[in-house]
């Protein structure tokens, strides 16, 4: 892997995704002591149905980048237009289907939701909006692959920052000249769809000005080799949003709005979690992707071991410390809402996490070796068991809204522990146990830190009531989980080495 381009877009990569997370941060105390949580839990149950369209587009979308990024690594040029605008006026074509679609659901949408009648106009401008930027994010959606494909992930991390920017300004103008609605997240949204829609086309043109808009180039082969590689990843699109997606609709019909309000504030440390998998996972993926195209398996296990490394530097490392202060986070940040159960329900949301998180990028062995069928079929199965046990919980347990993450508790920590490594294996060829091993020491290592987390808050060196309290421990006991990470990941050669090329960056 050329670590220069490494570097380059893991720091990219990283600014972005922070500064998406904190107006996140900042927007979500605001929304919820102006608006309440009522509202609020519309606006990610609203981002939530573009999962649900996104199991639409998977099945085009999802291979375009693998099939893309083959072709021009055989600098077939033609090949690469012909997938290109294959997917592109597919895209199109989808998008209209869309337009029917969201403008029956926002006609109907107080038959469909649990609304309070003082919120259902707002509810209902804020989803059209939404779904507007929907359509737009479909049919551009093309036009970041190339950036994928040519290994510039630098080049969208700067678009994501600039649409972050964007964002931001665009929030504090509504916010702060006008009386305060929900539906101007939306505005919001639709501003920097047609931003990244825009962006992305110029970046596009930039990197590969080979690629031509053209009928011409339109495929019908091309687009059913598409579909007929990414249909299993629109299964596992579809049990990916059952496991995970439709929680708030759960909640919204059993607990009502206030209910999946207060679900929806959990959902914050779980997106961070998500946002830093974004950063690391897509930079080892063209990597990955060209590995398997040589056919250069060890390249492809290293590719796939460093990963893991990086992931549990990134994602586990501060997972562990939420873990232990998790209620003072939520007791500063949301000082009106219970900062204990907040707390509680985040732990048992990220459980799963802990498991699959030490090995992320496996996932991605299934599109990269394009074996998605089993996988798919197993995707429904445990989204299948996770809906049923939803349900079952939330009908005869005394649980109440902690039924929710229970259930996708159990069914995810079952199919992380069995099926994932499993096939992953078979599929790379590699022993039954190659990605348990790696797991095990995965949850070792996570363990450690906890448990060394958890002595420090026990010594209560530090009084943690304030923000300025809170970041100065967090500091303090993360740079020491850090240390202990790049001992228990990397030999000491390998520490030694980065310790040395960081003292002469420093010296210059």
């Amino acid at each position: 892997m050329d670590k220069r381009r490494f570097v380059i877009n893991l720091v990219s990569n990283f600014f972005s995704a922070l500064s998406g997370a904190g107006i996140s941060f900042f927007l979500t105390p605001y929304i919820v002591s102006h608006l309440g949580k009522e509202a609020y839990g519309f606006f990610p149950l609203s981002n939530n149905f573009i999962m649900y369209a996104g199991i639409i587009t998977t099945s085009l979308n999802s291979m375009s980048s693998r099939y893309i990024t083959i072709s021009l690594e055989k600098k077939n040029i033609k090949e690469v237009n012909t997938f290109f605008n294959s997917v592109l006026f597919g895209n199109l074509l989808i998008s209209l289907g869309f337009i029917i679609i969201s403008a029956i659901f926002c006609i109907f949408i107080n038959n469909i939701l649990d609304i309070p009648a003082n919120l259902l106009y707002d509810v209902r401008l804020l989803f059209i909006f939404i779904f507007l930027s929907l359509i737009i994010n479909v049919s551009s959606a093309v036009f970041s692959v190339t950036a994928f494909a040519l290994n510039r992930f630098d080049k969208l991390a700067v678009i994501n920052i600039i649409s972050n920017v964007l964002k931001l300004l665009f929030i504090i103008i509504l916010f702060y000249f006008f009386t305060p609605r929900i539906y101007f997240l939306g505005v919001v949204t639709v501003v920097t769809a047609l931003y990244l829609f825009y962006a992305n086309y110029r970046i596009s043109r930039k990197l590969l000005p080979e690629i031509h808009i053209d009928w011409s180039f339109f495929s019908r082969s091309a687009l059913t080799l598409l579909i007929g590689s990414g249909i299993w990843n629109s299964v596992l699109a579809l049990s990916n949003v059952i496991n995970t997606q439709l929680d708030l609709l759960v909640a919204n019909h059993f607990f009502g709005a206030s209910g999946m309000g207060f679900l929806s504030l959990t959902k914050f440390i779980p997106n961070i979690i998500q946002i830093l998998l974004g950063i690391i996972v897509p930079i080892f993926l063209p990597e990955m992707l060209k590995a398997y195209a040589q056919n250069d398996m060890d390249k492809l296990k290293q590719n796939l071991n460093l990963s893991f490394k990086a992931i549990f530097l990134v994602v586990l490392v501060p997972l562990s410390i939420f873990f232990v202060y998790g209620d003072k986070f939520f007791g500063l940040w949301l000082p009106t809402q219970d900062a204990h159960a907040l707390h509680i329900l985040s732990i048992i949301t990220l459980v799963p996490f802990i498991v699959h998180g030490t090995v992320e990028t496996v996932y991605h062995v299934f599109v990269i070796t394009n074996k998605l069928k089993i996988a798919s079929f197993w995707g429904i199965f445990i989204a299948v068991f996770n809906f049923i046990l939803v349900i079952l919980l939330c009908l005869y347990s005394s649980l109440g809204i902690y039924s929710i993450p229970v259930a996708a508790m159990i069914s995810g920590v079952f199919s992380h522990l069995t099926f994932t490594p499993l096939y992953a294996s078979y599929c790379l060829k590699q022993s039954r146990w190659y990605f348990f091993i790696k797991i095990i020491k995965g949850l070792l290592g996570f363990c450690t830190l906890l448990a060394v987390a958890y002595g420090w808050r026990k010594l209560d060196l530090i009084d943690i009531h304030s923000w300025i309290t809170l970041i100065l421990n967090g500091l303090i006991i993360g740079t020491v989980l850090l240390i202990i990470t790049l001992f228990m990941k990397f030999d000491l050669i390998t520490i030694t080495g980065m310790f040395k090329k960081l003292r002469q960056k420093v010296n210059l």
